[in-house]
């Protein structure tokens, strides 16, 4: 009998997400690295499902010491399938920089399963371990998390709203919000005539078409109360100094139901090239377009989260 090799498949769909802690230290990145990460330790799997098969250190982006990145591939074995077909390969990265000011960090998250994105927040919790038992962030200090919690219903359309229409700091133009994922708030009383019908109707809807931004849900401020929105996917216009295109960019809170996992996630979920000068490659563009996203979303959070806790 011949043997054959397991068929690995890739999902290449990457999803993004993005915390920020404050730093308290001269010393850069790349110097502050611990000397040794037991990586197969931190993915600790006692019933060999998963494997790590690909795993980078910590490189410099642009020779930068303040920003550095690593990047690692899951296996994940499922033995029910049929021979050949029972290993699927998952990409992951974990991605850190110094920010402008030199007092706080960004650490972005790219999975494509929830393997992944488990794998890298325990990279992530234990560099911060590290990063605080040497001194270059305070014991007291937590990373902030964009959390479907930290808004009111209002406050988290206009946040959305904002989010994904104001390109300043972007190489995006705004162009069409294609996707609108929202329902009713059933445990808040009285709402507006034009939606009481949704009260006993809908428990979840998702709208497609263009220029969803304009219809009374989002444009509307009397319904903002009563409607929990999740997410928000827009078309935009790429803007680049030696490529262009467009590309589509999904917004929403993951895990939603969970008011303390409900986290901020962006997908980029469709890229066309139109002009490419310097013949970058898709995944390249691809990070430069979440990377411009960082700063717009930063400041919308601080201009629209709660300021006191949300109950529930």
């Amino acid at each position: 009998m011949e043997l054959r090799e397991s068929y690995r498949t890739k999902e290449e769909s990457r999803k993004s997400k993005t915390r920020t802690i404050s730093w308290d230290s001269e010393s850069n990145l790349l110097e502050s690295l611990p000397e040794e990460i037991s990586y197969e330790a931190l993915l600790n799997d006692q019933f060999g499902v998963f494997t790590v098969s690909r795993m980078s250190n910590f490189t410099t982006s642009n020779d930068n010491p303040d920003h550095i990145y690593m990047d690692f591939e899951i296996d994940r074995r499922d033995p029910v399938k049929n021979w050949g077909e029972n290993t699927v390969t998952h990409g992951g990265r974990v991605e850190i920089r110094k920010n402008n000011d030199g007092k706080s960090l960004s650490i972005s998250l790219s999975h494509t399963a929830p393997e992944t994105i488990d794998f890298g927040n325990k990279i992530s919790t234990s560099l911060i371990k590290h990063f605080k038992s040497e001194g270059h962030i305070k014991q007291s200090e937590n990373v902030k998390v964009i959390r479907y919690a930290d808004f009111t219903n209002e406050l988290r359309v206009q946040f959305l709203n904002d989010l994904t229409q104001n390109m300043s700091h972007s190489i995006l133009r705004f162009v069409d919000t294609r996707d609108i994922h929202f329902s009713p708030d059933h445990d808040v009383s009285n709402p507006p005539s034009n939606i009481a019908w949704m009260k006993d109707k809908i428990e979840d809807m998702k709208m497609k078409g263009k220029g969803l931004h304009s219809t009374f849900f989002i444009s509307d401020k009397s319904i903002h109360p009563y409607i929990q929105l999740f997410g928000l996917q827009c078309d935009y216009e790429l803007l680049g100094d030696n490529y262009s295109g467009t590309c589509r960019i999904l917004f929403e809170f993951s895990d939603k139901d969970e008011s303390t996992s409900g986290e901020l996630t962006l997908n980029l979920s469709m890229l066309k090239l139109a002009a490419n000068e310097e013949g970058l490659t898709k995944s390249v563009i691809s990070k430069l377009i979440m990377e411009s996203l960082e700063e717009n979303k930063m400041e919308a959070y601080e201009k629209y989260r709660a300021k006191a806790p949300i109950n529930g």
